[in-house]
């Protein structure tokens, strides 16, 4: 019977580097890496590789971002930068941002960027920039904002080191745990069912409706911080830690260890291809291509 099998990707293939921090595919089936030290972009079995020679406003890549239209945006520690058709963009406090240090981006259905700071969070609406930040008349609930994602409503959802705070038609809510590591929050995601997935030094929590499910290593997750979530094709939640990674379909757990085929257990980044293949971007040793059997 066929069996699961690995591909790995690393610097002596053509990856710019090996500390991976996210990877995305584009709707044309190209991927886009961030790295420690650039970007890469493999494309039909190619790898190119742009820095801040090419437009790049800084080497360390924190998280990336594409719209429908192929714009990309990667957010750094010193600015954001885009890149459409070949041309580059960055914006820094100088014109617009509220704070440098960028943790993540996501955009909403127009293809502008939610930007989460190390001071708050910035938008961009395709003219101006916006700001929000707590104690400045909004319901912001602190002020380092490590994950951004927009749900399926339109809903916007700011990952901070002490909760979580929803913008939605001009209304902020906050959400606390009843323990303080389950507040700060490293990753989160919408999945097909416009469910909210939310990692933290605690496990991952679900959010679904008025209720909230929460889930540990004594669930079956692999460790419990949780810094990176993704959805296969098959409604399948894979799960990236500092020790491995964890799937998981709604009943069971499973997990994939440097024992069982990563190269590094330190999962930074997860997405998947169009053949249902898992790609798993690692700290140190570049990316493992999960090549799945689907039953």
């Amino acid at each position: 019977m066929p069996q699961d099998s690995w591909n790995y990707y690393q610097a002596k293939n053509g990856l710019v580097n090996n500390s991976v921090s996210d990877l995305k595919f584009d709707s044309q089936g190209n991927l886009w890496v961030g790295t420690e030290f650039g970007v890469s972009k493999f494309s039909n079995g190619v790898w190119t590789g742009y820095n801040t020679p090419q437009g790049l406003i800084y080497h360390q890549i924190n998280s990336l971002a594409i719209d429908v239209n192929e714009k990309i945006w990667f957010a750094t520690p010193y600015g954001v930068s885009s890149l459409e058709n070949g041309i580059w963009q960055s914006f820094t406090t100088e014109n617009g941002l509220n704070y440098n240090y960028a943790f993540d981006v996501a955009l909403d259905s127009a293809g502008n960027p939610w930007i989460g700071l190390g001071k708050g969070v910035s938008h961009f609406n395709g003219t101006n920039w916006i700001s929000y930040e707590k104690n400045l008349g909004n319901g912001l609930v602190h002020n380092i904002v490590r994950t951004v994602v927009i749900d399926r409503d339109g809903a916007k959802w700011f990952g901070t080191e002490f909760g979580i705070s929803k913008f939605n038609n001009n209304a902020w809510l906050t959400y606390l745990a009843e323990i303080p590591s389950a507040d700060f929050i490293v990753s989160m995601y919408v999945d097909s069912k416009n469910r909210l997935w939310v990692g933290s030094l605690a496990g991952v929590s679900v959010f679904e409706g008025e209720s909230i499910t929460d889930y540990s290593y004594p669930d079956g997750l692999v460790y419990d911080r949780v810094d990176a979530i993704a959805e296969d094709q098959t409604g399948m939640m894979w799960f990236g830690t500092q020790y491995g990674a964890s799937s998981f379909d709604g009943n069971v757990w499973k997990s994939y260890t440097t024992e069982n085929g990563l190269p590094d257990n330190w999962i930074t980044g997860i997405t998947v291809d169009g053949d249902t293949n898992i790609w798993f971007g690692t700290k140190s040793k570049g990316i493992a291509e999960l090549i799945r059997v689907v039953k």
